[in-house]
């Protein structure tokens, strides 16, 4: 079994702010200065840096330490739109290198729109073992979103404000939605919105695509 790379990549024509969110838990990196990308810290467990057009970052978590968070572009997450971000902001998720936290954990990957959209991200695996969005998709190499209201069918992407893929349940609560969302939400007809495979299945490489604002 081997580690899972991360690599993130600017595919934008212009330089943009990558922030990172750490999870925590034990076995976890949850101390953002461990990361060593990172260039400005906002707290304990986030930070940014920018990233120039046509370039990119790897990152290989270390031997025994699982690598969760989530990426945002330009803004930290936040669960609501602002004047600045009025379409609000989407994250790419990840929960990599996870075995020796818990050997029946899984790996996974996923866009979330839930509290809005303000990127276009792609996600490209290669070189390891075969990620599936359940047993009718079995072999999941790429998947991308798109703005809000035009992702269902979109493997491994959450609509707006649909928090369990196939359902509104407990989304964020907010004054107003973001520009373009559907009212009401309109969830996955499949569970289709986390892309996994078993945490033993470890290798190869995630890659994550900044492909410009929405």
């Amino acid at each position: 079994m081997g580690t899972t790379e991360f690599i993130i990549i600017n595919d934008w024509t212009e330089e943009v702010k990558v922030y990172l969110t750490l999870d925590e838990g034990d076995g976890y990196i949850s101390d953002i200065t461990k990361i060593p990308f990172i260039k400005n810290i906002t707290n304990p467990n986030q930070g940014y840096f920018t990233l120039a057009p046509s370039k990119f970052i790897s990152y290989n978590s270390p031997q025994n330490k699982a690598f969760a968070g989530n990426i945002s572009f330009n803004s930290p997450p936040m669960n609501c739109p602002t004047n600045d971000f009025p379409m609000g902001i989407n994250l790419a998720e990840f929960t990599l290198n996870t075995y020796h936290a818990n050997p029946k954990n899984w790996e996974t990957v996923d866009i979330s729109n839930v509290s809005g959209a303000n990127s276009y991200m792609k996600f490209l695996l290669t070189d390891g073992e075969k990620w599936n969005a359940g047993p009718n998709y079995p072999n999941v190499t790429k998947f991308k979103n798109a703005a809000l209201g035009k992702n269902i069918g979109n493997i491994g992407v959450f609509p707006y404000a649909c928090d369990i893929c196939t359902a509104s349940v407990a989304p964020p609560v907010c004054n107003n939605k973001p520009l373009g969302a559907p009212s009401p939400p309109v969830p996955q007809t499949e569970a289709i919105c986390n892309v996994q495979r078993a945490a033993s299945n470890a290798g190869g490489t995630v890659s994550l695509f900044y492909l410009g604002p929405i």
